[in-house]
């Protein structure tokens, strides 16, 4: 059984979204689950670390600046130009910000906080948000729980923010033959648990929320982070080893998904940089993963390519073909 003195350290990547970052930590606020801090990084700029800021620990909002203190965590440094160390009004738990000295992508944005954490010994387990996510009030509880039965990288029930009743997916797979990286469970049941045939499909829990032990961090090691964005939530969980997938029915997590870039679950909707880097990203990997059978996947990439062109979005199709080709390229 889990103890909520377990500490647990919350990462978010943000990039231009205050709105959202807002909304993920108002959920936080009344998580059941006491043991645990927030590190957020800021992949925007400075103007978007000071407007964050701004948002989030100015007058009235939600969290208020505190003395930074001689903790190393609270200081600039690494891929951190700047720290602001932040208390939630309403509890105790600390939140910190840090401005990235560059855009570091989503994985470099997890990795640069990890850089951070892994030579600190006060977190026994690590839940990376999606800036737009809202999570239930007994989310943390029931991950953690999950962690406590011996499972390395856990997921919970990841919901549609405008359809809270259906999954958006238990999971992850990717497919050998084509490269595509399949929903494990979409649509199904809010609160339904995966059978034991889908747990055995399941390579990866999504990156929108994911909680990783730290023996699977120390083990496993940080994302691959020249995927930029998409692939590494893949990547990482097939590179587990000997650490088991968990699933939480209970845990309870609303995502709103694509507010950053783009990438909405309806085609027509995704953004360019979306469709570009999907695409990318599916060579890169199967080019590491699959031996000669990349070109198949590029082929298959190819009839995303002609569906853009038949649905009258031919900026798409070109965008599309661009990425396979960067991939194969490996740009």
């Amino acid at each position: 059984m889990a103890t909520d003195r377990a500490k647990l350290a919350v990462l978010i990547v943000s990039y231009c979204n205050p709105d959202d970052v807002v909304r993920c930590l108002k959920s936080l606020i009344n998580s059941d689950w006491k043991e645990f801090e927030v590190f957020i990084c800021e992949n925007g700029g400075r103007e978007a670390f000071e407007r964050l800021l701004a948002m989030v620990a100015g007058p009235g909002q939600i969290l208020q600046q505190i003395r930074q203190g001689s903790d190393v965590l609270d200081q600039p440094g690494g891929r951190f130009a700047a720290v602001s160390k932040c208390q939630f009004r309403s509890r105790t738990n600390v939140v910190r910000l840090g401005l990235a000295t560059d855009n570091l992508g989503y994985g470099g944005g997890v990795n640069a906080w990890l850089e951070q954490l892994l030579g600190n010994a006060g977190w026994d387990a690590l839940l990376v948000l999606n800036p737009d996510t809202e999570v239930d009030s007994h989310c943390l509880s029931e991950l953690m729980a999950k962690s406590a039965e011996g499972y390395g990288m856990i997921g919970g029930t990841l919901v549609f923010d405008h359809v809270p009743d259906r999954i958006i997916n238990y999971g992850l797979h990717w497919s050998p033959t084509t490269g595509r990286v399949v929903a494990v469970g979409r649509n199904a049941s809010a609160g339904s648990a995966p059978s034991c045939e889908e747990m055995s499909r399941i390579d990866a829990i999504s990156g929108a929320c994911v909680l990783v032990t730290r023996a699977f961090v120390e083990e496993v090691g940080p994302m691959t982070e020249d995927y930029f964005l998409y692939m590494e939530d893949l990547d990482w969980g097939r590179r587990r080893g000997k650490h088991r997938i968990g699933f939480a029915e209970r845990a309870v997590v609303r995502h709103v998904g694509g507010t950053a870039i783009g990438s909405a679950v309806d085609p027509k909707k995704r953004s360019y940089l979306s469709i570009y880097l999907s695409a990318r990203n599916s060579i890169v990997y199967a080019r590491r993963e699959a031996g000669w059978r990349w070109i198949l996947h590029f082929a298959f990439g190819l009839l995303y390519a002609i569906r853009y062109a038949v649905m009258g979005a031919p900026k798409a199709a070109q965008i599309t073909v661009r990425g396979l080709i960067d991939g194969a390229l490996g740009r």
